[in-house]
């Protein structure tokens, strides 16, 4: 089988990037670069005049108002691999080829999908889902497929004559050579790709670098070009810049809103679930503000983290502006199906677990306990707080007697005058960890009626410390 690649080109990843915000699409807008020149611009600015290459100075003379954004290559890294992690489940065979664009490799997946036009209308559709420009074309070579598709072929064919009847009029500017290399073959009146074939190997090794040669061979396919595959990350992680400025917490829920949604295709692409989510907050001339938002029973789904943290934002205090945001997932683990019982009756809309999510989110996460038991025969270490629904995997090694309902915090001097009605409890423990305890509890009864857990000491003193519901 003859080998078969597909190119593709995401010449705006940064401007489609800012596509769902509104002021992106009505007010012109440009990207540029560390030479203050615009690399990618929208249509309303394209309407006024402005093009690709122009400087800042032109563009703002043709638009006062003109929204400029310095280029950023780390929002179109991060979104070319967001693309790619959702094309891993059509293709197994992904490259980042260059910083704006994805090599596929096609001619081992068509034995699975019959044909490459079946294959082609599946990554489509997939690409077509993320709202992204993009140009396309296959090759016989990964440069082959890349050059057709930076000019804009559009075309994916498995024929390979058609392919390189293609590329014989591109001119070698839009090649991978370096300008110093395609001035010494344009002095030779080698313009074109097809110039270019023309010229045996041997001719050119004698008055050219061995770099034109290697991609010479590689163009046409007689070279093997050493490809790096792209693996899928193990967790989701998210940024992007806000194109102004927020400074209320509530606003922020509708960005947030589109990293939830990409959070959300990622888990059920995986069929995960997460229990926790870390949120940056990237505030102007102030650090960070880290956001965390968990979910105790796991979740993927974009409106239930959207509630936990619509709750949580009620409390959240900003002390600057927010000028971008970060979503990166905790540990995350396979999702096990639903469980139904058929004589389950109905139940409530809220589990435990959502319920303890909720309060959570809306009072905090270190304010929800849960009381649990010590192997501890002293009353003020029988008990303690764990966090909520900890289950404690322990049973207690004794069964303990009669015990009052309310526990004073710390015994008091017996001043009453009372009724023993039951015991002596001896209770001697706690010389290991120097905190030992040698006391005589008695039930007793007040003279109007209250029933105490009073105790006596060594030394003939009383304590009341407990009292009975």
């Amino acid at each position: 089988m003859h080998s078969l690649w597909l190119y593709l080109h995401f010449p705006n990843l940064q401007l489609d990037s800012y596509a769902l915000e509104e002021r992106a699409i009505t007010s012109p807008l440009v990207i540029l670069d560390s030479t203050n020149s615009i690399v990618q611009l929208n249509q309303a600015a394209r309407d006024l005049g402005i093009n690709i290459q122009m400087t800042l100075g032109t563009a703002a003379a043709l638009h006062h108002d003109l929204q400029v954004v310095p280029f950023n290559p780390k929002i179109e890294e991060q979104r070319l691999s967001l693309i790619a992690q959702n094309l891993y489940l059509i293709v197994s065979d992904i490259s980042f080829f260059s910083p704006q664009g994805l090599l596929l490799k096609v001619h081992n997946m068509l034995g699975l999908y019959g044909d490459l036009n079946t294959l082609w209308g599946m990554i489509r559709k997939q690409l077509t889902s993320h709202h992204v420009h993009f140009s396309y074309a296959s090759g016989h070579s990964p440069l082959a497929a890349k050059l057709l598709a930076v000019r804009g072929w559009n075309k994916v064919t498995c024929e390979h004559e058609e392919i390189r009847r293609a590329l014989k009029h591109i001119n070698l500017v839009f090649t991978d050579l370096t300008s110093k290399e395609i001035g010494k073959l344009n002095s030779v009146g080698i313009k074109t790709v097809e110039e270019l074939f023309s010229v045996p190997f041997g001719d050119l090794a004698k008055r050219f670098d061995t770099q034109v040669i290697t991609y010479l061979g590689q163009l046409r396919g007689d070279f093997k070009h050493p490809v790096d595959f792209f693996h899928p990350k193990e967790h989701f992680q998210q940024y992007i810049e806000l194109l102004y400025e927020i400074e209320r917490s509530d606003v922020l829920i509708k960005p947030i809103q589109h990293l939830l949604t990409s959070l959300e295709n990622f888990l059920l692409q995986r069929d995960e679930l997460t229990q926790q989510l870390h949120l940056t907050l990237y505030q102007r001339d102030m650090p960070p503000l880290n956001v965390k938002i968990g979910s105790q029973q796991g979740e993927y789904r974009a409106r239930t983290w959207s509630a936990l943290l619509t709750l949580r934002f009620e409390s959240l205090v900003l002390n600057a502006p927010i000028v971008a945001l970060q979503l990166t997932t905790g540990k995350t683990f396979v999702r096990s199906p639903d469980k139904q019982d058929l004589f389950l009756g109905r139940q409530g809309a809220v589990s435990r677990l959502q319920l303890v999510s909720l309060l959570s989110a809306k009072l905090g996460e270190n304010v929800l306990f849960s009381p649990g038991t010590m192997n501890d025969y002293r009353p003020e270490c029988a008990s303690k707080y764990t966090p909520p629904l900890e289950v404690n995997e322990s049973a207690a090694l004794y069964h303990s007697s009669l015990r009052p309902s309310l526990l004073l915090p710390v015994p008091i001097i017996l001043s009453e005058v009372v009724s023993i009605m039951q015991g002596p409890e001896r209770i001697s423990t706690g010389w290991w960890d120097h905190h030992s305890v040698v006391r005589d509890y008695f039930i007793a009864m007040s003279q109007n009626g209250q029933w105490f857990w009073i105790f006596r000491t060594p030394e003939k003193q009383w304590f009341l410390h407990g009292i009975f519901s």
